[in-house]
């Protein structure tokens, strides 16, 4: 997934929360997001029917669509954790403790490991959001609001001379941002594979693109003073 939130609230689903299942504690709801959770570890979201969740949470399929629009979209709540992640991850590299490089690898290792713990369920929104124009439109949105705290950093670093000018800080953001989503993807789709040297390889790219060069003087601390 990208580095930014799919929200989404209220009934007929349009469903997120960030935190977790059932925020208002409904048992229904909840019944509904288990067994697609169920479903999604052992097969893929277009073998998956309505039908196979309402029969296994014993509710009608009336009750399904009071709570969610789509499969699509009650997938976007079973990853509330890894949206949360990827927020503080964002939060981490533009204003967090240790060198750029460092605060980037530590926030595309923690991503990561969410995805790869919940890869069953990131395959099933990358298939979503390939099929689904809502949450295609959800996880574009997603990514522009994440991409600009980033591209405020960029522009910060480049009035105070520790990085070059160079391209529009919102659609470097946005394709630095790109590059993490198609490691994550990558992991999602085979969560076995050595993260090394995807991880690494990922950072130096941001580090290049921010910065201009890879030298290390280049990483300094968030806030610290240039070379």
């Amino acid at each position: 997934m990208n580095a930014g939130r799919l929200d989404t609230d209220g009934p007929n689903g349009t469903a997120g929360t960030g935190n977790g299942w059932s925020p208002r504690g409904d048992q229904r709801r909840e019944a509904l997001l288990r067994a697609l959770d169920e479903q999604l570890r052992v097969r893929k979201l277009d073998d998956i029917s309505v039908a196979d969740l309402t029969d296994t949470a014993g509710i009608t399929r009336s009750a399904f669509y009071f709570y969610f629009e789509s499969k699509a979209a009650a997938v976007t709540v079973l990853l509330a954790d890894v949206q949360d992640q990827a927020e503080d991850s964002t939060a981490s590299l533009v204003s967090g403790e240790g060198t750029f490089r460092e605060r980037m690898t530590a926030g595309m290792e923690r991503l990561a490991d969410r995805v790869v713990e919940n890869a069953h369920l990131y395959r099933a929104l990358l298939t979503a959001r390939n099929t689904h124009d809502p949450t295609r439109a959800m996880w574009d949105g997603g990514r522009v609001l994440i991409c600009e705290p980033i591209a405020e950093f960029i522009r910060a670093e480049r009035a105070a001379g520790r990085a070059p000018d160079g391209p529009d800080a919102q659609m470097l953001a946005e394709s630095l941002v790109r590059i993490n989503e198609s490691v994550l993807e990558r992991l999602a789709y085979n969560p076995d594979d050595p993260r090394d040297p995807l991880l690494p390889t990922a950072a130096d790219l941001w580090v290049r693109a921010v910065y201009g060069r890879p030298d290390p003087e280049v990483d300094h601390p968030a806030g610290g003073s240039a070379p």
